[in-house]
């Protein structure tokens, strides 16, 4: 729930005038003693000066650290020193971030979620960023410049921005996965199209690839089950909101999902799809593979590559590689996720904040060359070391666990403003993940993501009020039809999503998309 909102208008009247007054002007305090080289293009600030930040995120999982070394470089070349006041026992990130607005003492950088940023920042809890980004933040601004649809899914209902963003990378993320021992033990082509896909998922089931005399192969498993829901693209479905050219649908409510629908509960029913694959859970890939059952999967690259090494002594000859998507029943390939640079998380600059051009210019240098490397890398010496111009990370970071934890506590690799490259992830992707990825992007698989879009107060409301009831509904129907719980009434589900509202739903998607398109 959200917290009642302290900022009555003569107070927001005040804060506005205190930010515009301080728009242009240096902090006052007194500053320590400099070790920043006055020439450095980075400088925020001609003086030391410390800022603070509210950084809370995922529950408690990465809360700004003082310690972090990204951060401490960043002072040197910045002059700018962020002090983290976010709490660190809390648990609850939403939680987090609604006692830091209530208490009325909002810090200098606030990390939040899009809407929330832009409904209390119409309240003048922080400072629109559109005059500031442009006179004082160019790599920001080139950045905007070149991907205008990153300011487009940002701004608020009242056409300003508020937020510098995260700026992920684009490119694969996801794939289909097959077990290519047990093809070439069967004499089996990899699938080109759906059909051949079921072919071969059929042959897994029937003709003993584990070699062990029993029928206990799992042809298609998966670690979530929502993730069941990806493969109506098999036949020119689409599992949620997307996009025919400017007009939001609703997959659901077409026709080719109930085509999906149908074919996915004929493959359940035939014992081609894992029958516990709505319960068991994340450990799903350590269970079928390593007990030599699984056969196909679609899951990340780069965690699923990695176990025909682990499990090299436990299954003998294991071979789970990746293939392209199987063409669906209109001639497609479609990969339905990938990774989307327009996210839906940033920082903004509190609207009593000195210095608030000290803070456009801090939070610019990470859009630069040099603090992009920061974020993406770590320090140098530290986390990497330059060889030939590029940075190389270090074999303590490469033989970690995972290496995006490990560099996180550096200060690396977090969601605060900056834009993610994905090429460091090569440096301790295996051969097999690399070849998945290369494959994917090349012939460009993916599907067009339906973007993050920004709300007003009332329609926050309907998409609250409709969203959950909808996304229940659709996931428990289709549970109960692919299980062949119940038969599949596509006439009756329709109705159910109209007295749900999904015609409310889909209007307040399209005035929001429409907005954002003016933007």
């Amino acid at each position: 729930m959200k917290t009642t909102k302290l900022l009555t208008g003569v107070l927001i009247a005040s804060l506005m005038v205190t930010g515009c007054q301080n728009a242009e002007q240096s902090s006052s305090e007194k500053p320590a003693e400099s070790k920043v080289d006055n020439k450095s293009p980075y400088l925020a600030s001609k003086k030391p000066i410390d800022m603070t930040i509210h950084y809370h995120h995922y529950d408690g999982l990465y809360v700004f650290d003082n310690d972090w070394d990204v951060f401490k470089k960043a002072a040197e070349e910045t002059n700018v020193t962020l002090k983290g006041v976010a709490p660190k026992t809390s648990t609850n990130s939403v939680e987090a971030f609604n006692l830091m607005i209530a208490s009325g003492e909002i810090p200098n950088l606030v990390f939040g979620i899009k809407n929330d940023i832009n409904e209390y920042a119409q309240e003048g809890a922080f400072l629109p960023l559109d005059e500031l980004i442009k006179k004082h933040a160019p790599n920001i601004q080139k950045m905007i410049e070149k991907m205008p649809e990153i300011k487009a899914s940002n701004v608020a209902a009242d056409g300003k921005l508020y937020i510098v963003p995260y700026v992920y990378s684009e490119g694969a993320a996801q794939g289909y996965f097959i077990r290519k021992d047990w093809m070439d033990k069967l004499g089996l082509k990899t699938p080109e199209t759906v059909d051949d896909y079921y072919n071969v998922l059929k042959a897994f089931r029937e003709k003993d690839p584990n070699g062990n005399g029993k029928k206990d192969e799992v042809p298609y498993f998966n670690r979530d089950g929502s993730y069941l829901d990806d493969l109506v693209t098999l036949w020119g479905a689409n599992e949620g909101l997307y996009l025919d050219g400017d007009q939001v649908k609703f997959g659901p409510m077409d026709s080719e999902y109930a085509k999906a629908m149908e074919n996915l509960a004929k493959w359940y029913k035939e014992g081609l799809i894992d029958p516990e694959i709505f319960t068991r859970g994340s450990e799903a890939r350590d269970y079928m593979l390593g007990n030599n059952l699984g056969g196909s999967t679609r899951d990340w690259f780069a965690s699923t590559s990695a176990y025909n090494e682990q499990l090299k002594d436990k299954v003998k000859g294991l071979q789970f590689v990746p293939i392209a998507p199987p063409e669906n029943t209109e001639g497609k390939r479609v990969e339905p996720t990938s990774r989307n640079p327009i996210t839906d998380m940033g920082l903004a600059i509190g609207h009593s904040t000195e210095d608030p051009v000290a803070a456009i210019k801090y939070l610019d240098f990470f859009f630069s060359e040099e603090g992009r490397k920061l974020m993406n890398y770590g320090v140098e010496g530290v986390t990497y070391d330059l060889v030939d111009g590029k940075p190389v990370l270090k074999g303590e970071i490469l033989n970690s666990q995972s290496v995006p934890e490990k560099l996180r506590q550096y200060g690396a690799q977090t969601n605060l403003p900056y834009q993610h490259d994905a090429e460091y992830e090569k440096q301790f992707l295996n051969e097999i993940a690399i070849q998945g990825v290369e494959l994917y992007e090349k012939n460009n698989y993916f599907r067009t993501l339906f973007p993050p879009l920004g709300f007003t107060k009332d329609e926050e409301k309907v998409i609250t009020d409709k969203k959950a009831q909808i996304a229940t509904y659709v996931d428990e129907t289709v549970q109960k039809w692919i299980m062949g719980v119940e038969p599949i009434n596509y006439e009756d589900f329709k109705k159910q999503l109209e007295n749900l509202g999904i015609e409310e739903y889909l209007k307040t998607n399209q005035q929001a998309y429409d907005r954002m398109k003016k933007n």
